[in-house]
Formats: structure tokens, sequence, C-alpha cells
């Protein structure tokens, strides 16, 4: 059912078609985020290998382990918010849009929200961490 007016103007309801496009766009952003984690890791892996100095050791393994906290609240907005699997009815997809006042859409938004704001913060980090090894010709 697509509702595309409210009784309350204050608060008006997306429709059904737009909470699926909300939804989808959420998707494609935490896929985004899941693969620069993925990059991230990797270069921070390949600074725990290749150097013994104790402080960029140290600093790599934060951001290393600040990046899997990230990726396991990611995977938990997959399993319990974001339904893509093979197996989803079409009527569970549809239920995530029902009311976007009170329905999973709204806290698939504010979650994934939280986790951009999350993943930026601790991206910035790592990049100026990585850009001073290059600057040192470490990388």
């Amino acid at each position: 059912m697509n509702r595309t007016a409210s009784t309350d103007s204050s608060r008006p309801f997306t429709s059904t078609e737009g909470c699926q496009q909300d939804h989808q766009r959420w998707q494609q952003i935490i896929c985004q985020q899941e693969e620069e984690i993925r990059q991230l890791r990797a270069l921070l892996l390949d600074v725990m290998n290749h150097y013994n100095s104790r402080s960029l050791r140290h600093d790599a393994v934060d951001y290393y382990r600040d990046l899997n906290k990230l990726q396991i609240k990611l995977d938990r907005l997959h399993r319990d918010l974001v339904c893509e699997r093979a197996d989803c009815l079409v009527a569970e997809k549809n239920l995530a849009c029902a009311d976007s006042r009170f329905g999973l859409s709204a806290t698939i938004e504010r979650h994934a929200t939280l986790l951009a704001h999350e993943f930026t913060r601790i991206k910035d980090g790592c990049l100026q961490f990585l850009a001073g090894m290059m600057s040192l010709n470490r990388l």
C-alpha cells in the first residue's frame, strides 16, 4: 500500500517505493563501507607484518581493532535490519517499509547513519596514519 500523505502534515509518510529506494541506498552505502574496511585492514596488516616499530604497530593494531568492531556492527545491521538474502520473502522486504516513521526503515537509517559517522571518523584517522607512513617512505 502506497502512502504519500498523512493526516498529520508535520510527519509525512514516505511512499513504499521511496522507502524501498532508501533501503537500497543504505545497502549500497553499507556494502561500500565494508569494501573500504577490507582494503584498510589489508593495508594495516601489511604495516603490522613489515614493521617492528612498537609505536607503528600499536597504532596499526588500534585502527585494525576499530575497523573489526565496525565490521561486526555492520554485519549485525545486515543480519538484523537489512533483508537481502535470496530467501527473503517479498512480504518481509515490504514490512520494512510499512510505516517509515516507526518501522524498520527509520531504524535502518538511524543505525546506518551512526555507523557512517563512526566509519568516517575511523577511516580519517587511519588514512592520516597511513599518509604519515607514506611520508616517511615506510609504505
